[in-house]
């Protein structure tokens, strides 16, 4: 483009000089270098009125003849021209691939703007939530009418996807996965997981019908070892060993499948119409009085450090099973005499109930696996504390379902922490609290 001008603008000051040299002769340099240029300026905007002609024609290849500065524009412009339509058609060409791609996707992708309207979607969509070509623009929840969506949406909080009978059939369980992206948009994934709902609700309608079929005999079996136990002074020494054997298996069988059903009941049952507002301090007390019972000759010191007018919304069954868990295993695992602190407070981040111990100590690498089903960091000592394996599992449960964290820190032979973090908007603070009869 520079040669082009410089060549442009030699040529004019030869225009300009032959037209001096012109005047100088006949007489009329003024005149002679004014028509010099009226006629440059005239030529170029002939050429600037071809290069629109030729700007707006759909024609690329064909480009105008020109010489200096004009063939350098022409030049310049074709070859961005060419460029540009290279990348469009690659652009374009992009885009079906992609479009090809989520057509052929059994999960249902939209793609909402900043107000949640929807701008696009594939196949799978039209077949899961049931979009049709005229509803581009509209907001999703004209569609998805159902409160728990429309709290998912509004949260702002997509961690965990979101799971709930689909609108338009019963028998159909849809899974929601909302991302954000760009300037505020939404991108969201639903997914038909019917068939895991399903093997979801075997498993636990098997484990909650089994826990109940082996209860009924269990309970026989004990009353007939008890029977037994208590007349084991006239009975061989070999056979009082297996009945005391038999009698504290059988109780903590009987304990397993308690929880069992704990669990089963967690998992199946909607308990947010039993929430109340329950005082932390006071429930803190009352977990206290059973786990001295508990802790008997071991004599731990007890110390509850807690906000008087702390509230918490929740289920007080589920709460008090929760925090008796931790508290219970701080018992079991704590060296006689030793104490066990219950904090509880409010800071910016929420509500939070801590059980803070001074006993074995649990190692790192076991911390991330304390919430499963069974899972034992020492097989032999949880069976010396007559543990059931499932404590913090319904831990785990009680908290998912008060929307609530556990947080677990500990250092070998320092002790450890169990830290229950609720949401602010569980957290009511009260000057005045009531007191836990009331909440029940």
């Amino acid at each position: 483009m520079h040669r082009g001008f410089v060549s442009e603008f030699r040529q004019f000051l030869v225009a300009i000089a032959v037209a001096a040299v012109l005047g100088l002769v006949i007489g009329y340099p003024l005149y002679t270098l004014l028509l010099a240029n009226v006629l440059y300026g005239a030529w170029t905007l002939y050429n600037m009125r071809k290069l629109e002609r030729w700007l707006t024609t759909r024609s690329i290849g064909q480009v105008p003849n020109a010489t200096g500065f004009w063939e350098e524009v022409y030049y310049q412009v074709s070859n961005n021209r060419e460029r540009h339509n290279k990348e469009k058609h690659r652009l374009q060409s992009l885009i079906l691939r992609v479009q090809e791609t989520t057509a052929a996707l059994k999960d249902a992708v939209i793609i909402l703007d900043d107000q949640a309207s929807i701008q696009w979607w594939n196949q799978s969509a039209r077949r899961l939530i049931g979009l049709q070509p005229g509803d581009h623009g509209k907001p999703i929840v004209n569609y998805l009418r159902s409160p728990r969506f429309v709290r998912y949406l509004e949260a702002e909080d997509y961690s965990e996807p979101l799971t709930m009978p689909s609108a338009t059939d019963s028998d159909q369980f849809l899974s929601f996965q909302i991302n954000r992206y760009g300037q505020g948009d939404y991108l969201m994934v639903v997914r038909d997981i019917s068939r895991l709902q399903k093997l979801e609700q075997m498993r636990k309608d098997f484990i909650g019908n089994v826990s109940h079929e082996l209860r009924t005999p269990l309970t026989v079996v004990r009353g007939y070892l008890e029977t037994m136990a208590d007349n084991a002074d006239s009975l061989p020494g070999v056979w009082q060993k297996a009945i005391s054997q038999m009698e504290q298996q059988s109780k903590r069988m009987t304990l397993i499948i308690e929880d069992l059903l704990t669990l089963t009941r967690l998992e199946t049952d909607d308990s947010s119409l039993r929430e109340t507002k329950i005082n932390v301090a006071d429930l803190l007390q009352s977990i206290v009085h059973d786990a001295q019972d508990l802790s008997g000759d071991k004599a731990h010191q007890f110390e509850i450090d807690a906000d008087e007018d702390f509230l918490l919304i929740g289920v007080i069954e589920e709460l008090r099973s929760c925090i008796s868990n931790l508290v219970y295993n701080a018992v079991r695992y704590s060296p006689a005499k030793s104490q066990i602190i219950l904090h509880a407070y409010v800071d910016e981040g929420g509500g939070h109930i801590a059980i803070e111990d001074h006993g074995i100590g649990i190692e790192a690498r076991h911390i991330p696996r304390l919430t499963e089903r069974f899972y034992r960091v020492d097989a032999s000592r949880s069976l010396d504390t007559g543990g059931t394996g499932l404590g913090l599992a319904i831990v785990k449960h009680v908290l998912s379902r008060h929307q609530a964290l556990l947080e677990i820190t500990s250092r070998i032979n320092h002790g450890s922490t169990f830290t229950c973090s609720f949401r602010l908007d569980r957290v009511v603070k009260e000057h005045r609290p009531s007191s836990l009869n009331d909440s029940e």
